[in-house]
């Protein structure tokens, strides 16, 4: 009888751990859609900063199907005098080929080192701007990363222009590829 009574609780706690795996499974954001084909970020821009009753948060990650082209993720989350806005966006290069000459625009963003005390100046107080940080290879095997950031300077210029470039090009659904939608990396 003993046996069978182990055995029992034995299945029981299985059937337990089971149904609460599965639970935690069903409530992540992966699980939403397993068809879903997975891509890896390449490049990734950062836009955060804050105002007079404004706080904004953007991510965006670009990654390249094996098909050859761009692919574009944006994760907004903007609020405004108390009301936040959540918005997850996406821009494929087949449909906007300026996405391309952002891309190829990163190659005039000065890579020198870090500001030395002889180049810094006084310094001054920047408000309302917005820091912009973008992570790119660093190398063509991809092995080295490096990360270019600042606040009211050239990469936060740069974003600026480019961003107002892509302004157009966003779009609601991610892209497919062979008929199966990307899965957000964000």
């Amino acid at each position: 009888m003993p046996r069978e009574r182990t055995s029992t609780w034995c299945d029981m706690k299985l059937l337990n751990i089971i149904a609460v795996s599965s639970v935690f499974l069903a409530a992540s954001p992966a699980h939403a859609d397993l068809n879903a084909v997975q891509t890896t970020p390449i490049y990734r821009i950062t836009e955060e900063g804050d105002g007079v009753g404004i706080v904004f948060d953007r991510v965006i990650v670009i990654t390249r199907p094996e098909d050859g082209r761009w692919v574009a993720e944006r994760r907004r989350q903007d609020v405004v005098m108390g009301k936040t806005k959540h918005v997850q966006d996406w821009i494929d290069s087949r449909a906007c080929p300026r996405l391309l000459e952002v891309l190829a625009s990163l190659s005039t963003l000065a890579k020198n080192g870090v500001l030395t005390p002889d180049r810094a100046g006084v310094g001054s107080l920047i408000l309302d701007v917005p820091t912009v940080s973008v992570t790119g290879p660093a190398s063509v095997d991809g092995e080295t990363e490096i990360t270019l950031s600042d606040t009211g300077g050239a990469v936060a210029d740069w974003w600026m222009r480019s961003s107002e470039m892509l302004k157009p090009c966003w779009q609601a659904d991610p892209p497919k590829f062979g008929g199966v939608p990307l899965r957000p990396q964000l």
